[in-house]
């Protein structure tokens, strides 16, 4: 293993420093600006290194002692090395760069996450079979880090990860693992088997969430959002957007946490959903919370017809984004307002310009970030367009 030493002299993105060793640059993830660091090479090209700190020779004004025993071999966060303010920063930071690497400038209000730990209810569990090694993937490997805990899992997850952990609970061949926490400390879990997701015995395989507007099933196996106190500040800001809507129709809707605070202010609200299981969930919560004005769509939304009569449409596609043929029907839609909800400021901005190169296609309004995942690079977006040419 060749190591070498330098000092981190800028980000090359949050939590990615940038140092540089006989004219080569070298990445170094975990790193901060100022940190003197040994680093040992994982990949080198003509240009540029990869490289992984071994060893912290002098650490930067700007470091704080790292609160997580694990950070160093799990994969799972990328800035838990920086005060909480500083990541806050380096993702705004991030944010407007990818924003205006496509042309749109636009003020960003970035929502901070109201706990930084013990905030994640989803995870995906991770199991060796040949070792047994139970926990999460190392950086850049298919390796399995054995974490005995977690300073983000909620409770509930905490208390699975402990289950899990346990040989005989996982069927023999199974190597992932979904976990699913509510905010009252219930957890549930799937085992996927061979891409074929698996009961496990004694172990629920869905919880009960109320994010304000009434119980919601949501599957381990299915779509769940991470952070459910960031979910209902952002199901906060997503009915104030669309305090003056009407006629809704949502697409990618899944098991409907964003379709039940949608169904309490609009008249009549349309959710697409292509996962046959999600859908058959959305029906259940909706009946169950007895919203009569929601009609579920199950399908593909690219084959299927949007509603004549639409004056919203609220999207949250997955980490792809768009494809153009959905763009195109939202653009043919009669609705005036759009709210695109993102977990991929990347594919945001693409489909940004997208819809606003139509004659009367949609222009950015507003946009509002979210710190879903503290401690990661990740953020959650949310989008409000309007018609650029309104009839």
């Amino acid at each position: 293993m060749r190591i070498i030493s330098l000092v981190i002299e800028k980000y090359a993105s949050p939590g990615n420093g940038l140092g540089f060793y006989q004219d080569k640059a070298v990445f170094v993830p975990q790193t901060a600006i100022g940190d003197e660091v040994l680093v040992s090479v994982e990949k080198e090209k003509k240009r540029y290194i990869i490289g992984r700190l071994e060893e912290l020779v002098k650490p930067a004004s700007g470091r704080r002692k790292v609160p997580c025993p694990h950070y160093l071999e799990c994969g799972g966060c990328d800035l838990l090395h920086l005060p909480y303010s500083d990541q806050l920063g380096l993702k705004k930071d991030m944010l407007v760069e990818v924003l205006a690497g496509a042309g749109i400038q636009v003020v960003v209000d970035l929502v901070a996450a109201p706990e930084e730990f013990y905030y994640r209810h989803r995870a995906l569990f991770r199991r060796n079979q040949e070792t047994g090694t139970f926990g999460f993937l190392r950086r850049r490997s298919h390796q399995v880090a054995d974490v005995s805990g977690c300073l983000v899992l909620a409770q509930g997850l905490r208390i699975l990860m402990k289950k899990l952990a346990v040989s005989t609970t996982l069927p023999e061949k199974t190597t992932t693992c979904y976990g699913l926490a509510s905010s009252s400390g219930a957890f549930a879990a799937a085992a996927d088997v061979g891409r074929n997701f698996q009961a496990l015995s004694g172990i629920p395989e869905s919880v009960t969430e109320n994010y304000g507007f009434g119980d919601l099933e949501l599957a381990a196996s299915g779509f769940a959002q991470v952070n459910p106190a960031i979910t209902r500040l952002m199901i906060r800001d997503l009915l104030r957007r669309c305090v003056d809507a009407c006629e809704v129709a949502e697409l990618y809707g899944g098991s409907g946490t964003f379709s039940l605070p949608l169904a309490t202010i609009a008249r009549h609200l349309t959710v697409y959903e292509s996962d046959p299981a999600a859908a058959a969930r959305c029906r259940r919560n909706a009946a169950r919370n007895s919203l009569e004005n929601v009609r579920l769509v199950s399908g593909r939304v690219e084959k299927k017809a949007l509603p004549d009569s639409l004056d919203t449409l609220v999207v949250d596609p997955p980490r792809s984004g768009l494809q153009s043929l959905v763009i195109e029907k939202m653009v043919k839609s009669k609705a005036s307002h759009l709210i695109y909800i993102s977990c991929n400021p990347a594919t945001l901005a693409r489909d940004l310009v997208r819809l606003k190169a139509f004659d009367n296609g949609f222009v950015l309004d507003s946009l509002s970030a979210y710190d879903m995942y503290a401690g990661t690079t990740h953020l959650e977006v949310m989008a409000s367009l309007k018609r650029l040419n309104p009839a």
